[in-house]
């Protein structure tokens, strides 16, 4: 028999089952006494159930995040909700506002959790957030985007050591699922030591919409919300049949110079070890020109398209995964499945 959901408590604000309601958290003033809200969307099924979190914008320049969130709203299964969503399109208002990955103190708030509140103006916001919201969650799916000008292949990122959010993972169905390092500050450490299963969805570029990887979000999300029992599940005869693969780890190869990097591949492709990645050309044509190779046999998985390039800077994040021969043929089936949908998961 399931059990009625109880009310939640939220920034001042009580949500009674059965209640869809949107929310304003009030943020820390910047010195022109500007007030600024962080928008918080709360669907509250009338049946008992798990809640998850979903955020986007914690960079506040990653929109691809904010656009799942707003398409994910809009989708008429969610009125057999049971549990709750709690969504944040924009985490990060001040950085949204500027167009930027950080607060205008140039602080990033993705390294700021849990926070405090007697701190700087980031941890305080920081504090606010675990406090207000964060708190309030079962499972937690944060969503974000490579860096401007540098774009990644839909993936997920997860603590191999956690069985519950690696199942999750699985069961969100992107491309390829990552081990995340457990960095001090992040949002996933606070819930590693909460112990709450969490999900960091990556895919895209900054300040960009990249169509794939928002439709990939968003049924990721939905795929989640049904192993979760919160929606019933779907019938389907095509349901899953594209598996994730997790990868054996990750490699940065980083520019060895400074010049004009002219790349020889894209996302998705597979590259043999010792494959010529780039050359790095003088722009003044006063020195040689330099190879870049890729370290191992791996999957090219987040890519710098910017030409210019500065000596240490990121070219390519390559993924190794125990099947290599497995693994591209498993990406050329996305590719041609993403294809059927009219959008390309590989650029």
């Amino acid at each position: 028999m399931l059990v009625k959901n109880s009310k939640l408590q939220i920034a001042n604000a009580t949500i009674h089952p059965g209640e869809t309601l949107s929310l304003a958290l009030p943020l820390p003033e910047l010195f022109s006494y500007a007030s600024l809200y962080m928008p918080i969307k709360v669907m509250h099924g009338k049946k008992a159930g798990p809640c998850l979190l979903v955020t986007a914008a914690i960079h506040g320049n990653a929109l691809n995040g904010t656009e799942i969130i707003n398409r994910l709203l809009m989708i008429n299964e969610l009125k057999r909700l049971q549990g709750t969503l709690i969504a944040i399109p924009v985490v990060n208002v001040h950085g949204f506002m500027n167009r930027s990955s950080v607060l205008p103190d140039g602080v990033d708030l993705h390294r700021c959790f849990p926070g405090s509140k007697e701190g700087t103006h980031a941890e305080r916001m920081a504090n606010l957030f675990v406090n207000e919201i964060f708190s309030k969650a079962d499972v937690c799916i944060d969503l974000q985007t490579g860096f401007i000008n540098y774009s990644n292949l839909p993936q997920i990122y997860v603590n191999f050591n956690d069985e519950k959010s690696k199942q999750l993972a699985k069961a969100f169905n992107a491309p390829i699922i990552s081990d995340i390092a457990q960095i001090e500050g992040t949002l996933h450490k606070v819930a590693e030591e909460n112990k709450k299963p969490f999900l960091l969805y990556e895919a895209g570029e900054a300040l960009r919409f990249d169509e794939s990887s928002i439709k990939t979000g968003v049924k990721g999300i939905l795929n989640v919300m049904r192993k979760l029992e919160m929606l019933p599940p779907k019938i389907s005869k095509k349901e899953n049949l594209l598996k994730s693969f997790f990868t054996e780890k990750n490699i940065w190869v980083r520019s060895p110079t400074s010049g004009i990097s002219r790349s020889q591949h894209s996302l998705g492709h597979y590259v043999k070890k010792n494959a010529l990645l780039c050359t790095i050309q003088d722009p003044f044509s006063s020195a040689g020109t330099v190879e870049v190779r890729s370290p191992e046999e791996s999957i090219i998985v987040g890519k710098n398209s910017l030409p210019l390039v500065h000596e240490g800077e990121a070219l390519y994040q390559l993924a190794v995964f125990p099947k290599m021969d497995h693994t591209s043929t498993h990406l050329k089936d996305w590719e041609e499945q993403s294809a059927e949908n009219g959008v390309s998961i590989l650029s």
